[in-house]
């Protein structure tokens, strides 16, 4: 009886191209990376003194990716800031069709207005960045070395929008980028927008038509469990990180820092621009910021932002 030789199955190239094609759909259809930008990226090394160099020695594109895709359900770019008449920017103004100047960004910087950036040195890492968001009132002029000169859009809320339209000056400075009032409406956004067009000015408004500060605070407690206080309202640097984690890829925060001292036992005021206490302002607020910082911290510690609290050397 002739022997019976057992051959094991081993496949061709074709079936294993075809193998490779099937678990790379799944792939991307399971992380959802379909709509990911292919432009590639541009890496910067980051020490703990700030972000500079030439690689991205902090990012997880894991930790990055899993927010923003759980934000991007959440929060509507186009509704969040939408172009529509002024008047329209009230909520649940779903008939209105809605148009946004944002787009999608590789490198995005979310600046604030903490003492922490005086002396900082961050201006070049802020500006090196595709798109920079400033966060309301703060002026750029003679502070350039700590803060950069770029802006793309400005976050402002409604104390900044009572006295805005009165400023020319800061104004002028915004020019060239988006101004986006996120808190629904306001009745000076008319006045605001009839300045910037007497002022001859490039700069967009938009606003929300769904405002998203309070679905904010049930993102954060429902996906990971943040305990936010129903009682507290949630900071400019946690609404902004969390709308812009819908529109960029690789975040660096700067400018978002509570505490009295940095590392090196330095005093830090309040707003880089003044020497307004720290104390007075953090105390007194109506936001937790501590606990909001700690929670920007744990996102840092992750790698799905950087939150830069030193010097960038």
């Amino acid at each position: 009886m002739a022997k019976v030789i057992k051959r094991s199955f081993i496949p061709t190239p074709p079936v294993l191209f075809a193998v490779v094609l099937i678990l790379s759909f799944f792939l991307l259809q399971k992380y959802n990376l379909t709509n990911f930008s292919t432009k590639p990226l541009r890496k910067r090394k980051v020490t703990a003194f700030g972000t500079r160099g030439s690689f991205i020695d902090w990012y997880n594109v894991t930790s990055a990716f899993r927010i923003s895709n759980q934000t991007s359900r959440y929060f509507n770019l186009s509704t969040n800031f939408a172009i529509i008449d002024h008047n329209q920017c009230k909520k649940n103004r779903t008939s209105v069709v809605m148009t946004t100047p944002v787009g999608h960004y590789r490198t995005c910087a979310v600046v604030g207005n903490s003492g922490i950036l005086r002396d900082s040195g961050c201006g070049d890492d802020i500006d090196r960045n595709d798109f920079v968001i400033r966060v309301n009132d703060a002026p750029l002029k003679t502070f350039e070395q700590d803060v950069g000169e770029k802006t793309n859009m400005t976050i402002i809320n409604r104390i900044v929008l009572n006295w805005i339209h009165f400023d020319p000056e800061w104004i002028i400075s915004r020019n060239n980028s988006i101004m986006s009032y996120t808190l629904g409406t306001h009745t000076n956004l008319p006045a605001l927008n009839a300045m910037i067009r007497r002022l001859d000015l490039n700069i967009t408004i938009t606003c929300s038509v769904s405002p998203p500060r309070q679905y904010i605070k049930t993102f954060w407690n429902e996906k990971y469990n943040s305990n936010l206080s129903r009682e507290v309202v949630t900071t400019a640097g946690l609404n902004t990180y969390t709308l812009a984690s819908t529109f960029c890829d690789v975040i660096t925060l700067y400018g978002f820092y509570p505490y009295q001292t940095d590392v090196h036992n330095k005093t830090v005021y309040y707003r880089y621009f003044d020497q307004i206490p720290m104390e007075k302002k953090v105390k007194r607020s109506i936001h937790d910021y501590f606990h909001q910082h700690e929670l920007l911290k744990s996102l840092h510690d992750s790698g799905a932002l950087k939150l830069v609290t030193d010097v960038c050397k």
